[in-house]
């Protein structure tokens, strides 16, 4: 059976999500042929990711931020319009690879100009793959405001899944005909638990932008050892007890299972490590980001997880309550699709 991805680069977690997916095709012994990404901004794919597929690259959409880690969406609006021509050339050389290469499936981490090949090929077999899709099942928690966000993420959740199976991620269990609920799909190693705690607390910022936040609460707070991983581009005068680290897959794999606590964006994949793990965990949804203050939102109603708009350390919770039932079914769920 041949295989290709399609993967969206923006945050962490669509990425992590194509990894987890190829370890258990692999496990079946199911080669993922290429993996077909979009350009971020900066061009910085971590090295983590691209160590596991052969990657082609491509234009594709993603949002822009200020400087107070904002989306900011009039320009975001603009930077796709003025990329619309290689925008429409990425299109096209995406149909020529998968033309040649004819795969038998072609597995979708959220990235649009691979959701909308689907059109042309009818023959393929197309699965994709995203927590993004529970968002718009009458199960899920409404956050209010957001109207032009929620008419872009719709749009999006139907590109991305035209003539799709879609499988919906989501922290918890629930019932919808329209697609296949499932757990976090997290890498084999964020299973493994470790019985060493160490004195720090962890911290995951999908923009570097959020740093001087934290920073700030580092100073406030010269009794927390905190350890931090971002797409560091620049650098930073940080005190004794902050640590930066950029983003290493497998490293912060490691210091999640010795942490005491968790501090992270209001991305999904995190905090479902942190979840899995049973950290305590806090969340801090980046400003104008509809997506994130939805899982943040979700996450605290079912006793996940606290969040505030700012970072305040002050604020992580005393436990985590876990949900190990629904999380350890994953595999059922990977060959249900398969």
């Amino acid at each position: 059976m041949k295989i290709i991805f399609g993967t969206c680069i923006s945050g962490n977690g669509h990425q992590t999500q194509a990894i987890a997916v190829k370890q258990y095709l692999e496990k079946q012994g199911i080669n993922v042929i290429y993996n077909l990404v979009g350009k971020p901004y900066k061009n910085n794919i971590p090295k983590y990711f691209t160590d596991e597929f052969n990657i082609k690259q491509h234009h594709s959409f993603d949002f822009v931020f200020g400087k107070d880690g904002r989306v900011v969406l009039w320009k975001t609006i603009l930077k796709g319009i003025f990329k619309l021509p290689r925008l429409i050339l990425s299109f096209i050389n995406i149909c020529k690879v998968i033309k040649k290469e004819k795969p038998d499936a072609i597995f979708n981490f959220y990235e649009p100009l691979v959701g909308l090949t689907s059109i042309f090929f009818p023959n393929i077999k197309y699965v994709s793959f995203g927590h993004q899709y529970a968002m718009e099942s009458a199960i899920y928690p409404d956050v209010k405001g957001y109207p032009i966000q929620k008419m872009f993420l719709g749009i999006i959740n139907s590109v991305t899944s035209i003539k799709s199976k879609i499988v919906a991620l989501s922290y918890y269990e629930f019932k919808d005909d329209t697609m296949i609920v499932s757990p976090p799909i997290l890498r084999q190693e964020s299973y493994v638990v470790s019985d060493k705690i160490e004195d720090f607390v962890l911290v995951y910022l999908m923009n570097e932008d959020m740093l001087p936040q934290l920073i700030d609460q580092a100073h406030l707070n010269p009794g927390i050892k905190i350890e931090c991983f971002s797409k560091i581009t620049r650098k930073h005068d940080v005190p004794s007890n902050l640590k930066l680290f950029n983003l290493d897959g497998s490293l912060f794999q490691q210091r999640m299972k010795v942490c005491k606590a968790v501090v992270c964006s209001g991305g999904f994949e995190t905090a479902s490590e942190s979840i899995l793990q049973k950290k305590p965990l806090l969340m801090i949804p980046m400003p104008n980001h509809y997506e994130q203050h939805s899982n943040v939102h979700d996450a605290k109603i079912n006793g996940f997880a606290e969040w505030c708009s700012v970072i305040d350390l002050s604020k992580i919770p005393k436990r985590q309550i876990g949900n190990d039932d629904w999380f350890n079914r994953i595999d059922e769920v990977i060959n249900k699709v398969l």
